[in-house]
């Protein structure tokens, strides 16, 4: 699996979330990507390692809430009016 970062299915994972990049942020998230894929890689060449199954926190012996009763918060209320542009909010990116 040498596949390289795909930009045109990242612009259009952007688009549905409403986020710009800049080129040079694009090109920061894609090596990002390459990296992450790298190490899973890694990760996966191990095989199997004979761990014992992970157990969800949210198991039915937990019993967890069905709904949580919290009051719903514009998410605009909260960004700075330069942060938004387009009805997409600009992320920060590595210490903009």
């Amino acid at each position: 699996m040498s596949k390289k970062c795909d930009k045109d299915i990242i612009n259009e994972l952007l688009d549905l979330s409403r986020i710009n990049f800049t080129e040079e942020e694009l090109e920061k998230l894609c090596k990002d990507i390459d990296e992450i894929r790298s190490l899973l890689n890694q990760v996966s060449s191990l095989g199997s390692l004979n761990v014992k199954p992970l157990y969800n926190v949210w198991d039915s012996e937990l019993n967890p809430p069905y709904s949580v009763n919290i009051e719903k918060v514009n998410i605009y209320d909260l960004i700075p009016n330069e942060r938004v542009a387009q009805n997409k909010i600009k992320i920060p990116w590595r210490g903009e």
